[in-house]
């Protein structure tokens, strides 16, 4: 009879539990709280209790934040501190949706602030990546002024345009970032999570040593071997912006070697590949060795 009564009693606590875990996706502060007090009266020890009430209270308590960056800031701060956490902890694949609600919050109320880049999370791009609007992340980033040279606005645009239509529309904003800002290049392959970009990046890092780069600067030069590795690509980057850099120019010319290889001005060809032997003589090795591939078939 104890047995039984056990079971009785921790099927009841599920359901109650249950009960207020569809009330906070629903997003109704009152009934989620009715049903929590209900399980802390016949379990007091169920687990997750305490994220049930966390989330609960910030549900009941929410209130958007002053239309400025540093409140907005703040927010976001508290969101991940203590909201994101508690989420994942108690609503399972639930989760990302009563979270991103609130994210979709402050995006609105983000509208129409300027970008500050010290308060990156602040603005409505990045705000409406976190809640999955990905057109209006992509519609904001492009309204930062000089956004095909800024690395937040072009992380922001690589990131909405992937999720929205894949890697070819997303391709020439992260050959850009990898310009601006080496540095944050493998994150944002790691966010992306694209098996054959990862890919191309582990065999980009195997193609040679690099020995004339600097390791900070070396996942500039990503961008021109990719072309390299997949010339077809080049008929999507009509509208990219090559800033004047060497990883950038030595990217442009081998979109003009390609274009003379296909005709066969092989005087001009050789010109052009001493040039890129001066830009990057690792990069220029790989080059060769991938025609003498190429010819030897």
């Amino acid at each position: 009879m104890n047995v039984q009564l056990d079971l009785f009693l921790d099927s009841q606590a599920v359901v109650l539990a249950n009960q207020a875990i569809a009330a906070l996706s629903a997003r109704d502060a009152r009934l989620a709280a009715t049903n929590l007090a209900k399980l802390h009266c016949d379990a007091p020890d169920y687990p997750n209790l305490n994220a049930l009430d966390t989330l609960t209270r910030a549900l009941a308590e929410w209130r958007r934040p002053a239309a400025n960056p540093a409140a907005i800031a703040d927010t976001v701060a508290w969101l991940e501190r203590e909201i994101e956490p508690a989420a994942k902890l108690a609503l399972g694949a639930s989760a990302q949706g009563f979270a991103g609600a609130f994210f979709c919050d402050l995006a609105e109320v983000a509208r129409g602030l300027a970008y500050e880049a010290m308060r990156p999370m602040a603005h409505r791009a990045w705000l409406c990546l976190r809640s999955g609007e990905w057109a209006d992340a992509e519609e904001a980033a492009r309204a930062i002024p000089r956004a095909n040279q800024t690395p937040d606005a072009l992380h922001w645009l690589c990131i909405a345009r992937y999720r929205q239509c894949g890697l070819a529309a997303a391709r020439s904003s992260l050959f850009a970032l990898a310009w601006h800002e080496p540095q944050r290049l493998a994150s944002i392959l790691a966010e992306l999570g694209d098996e054959l970009l990862d890919r191309d990046w582990r065999a980009f890092e195997r193609a040679c040593e690099w020995e004339t780069v600097e390791e900070a600067q070396q996942a500039a030069w990503f961008p021109a071997w990719y072309l390299l590795e997949h010339p077809a690509v080049a008929k999507e980057l009509g509208n990219v912006e090559f800033p004047d850099s060497p990883p950038a120019n030595a990217a442009r010319l081998l979109l003009h070697i390609v274009e003379l290889e296909r005709h066969g001005d092989w005087r001009t060809l050789t010109l052009q590949r001493e040039r890129l032997r001066g830009l990057n003589p690792d990069l220029f090795s790989v080059y060769m060795r991938r025609r003498a591939v190429h010819y030897l078939w």
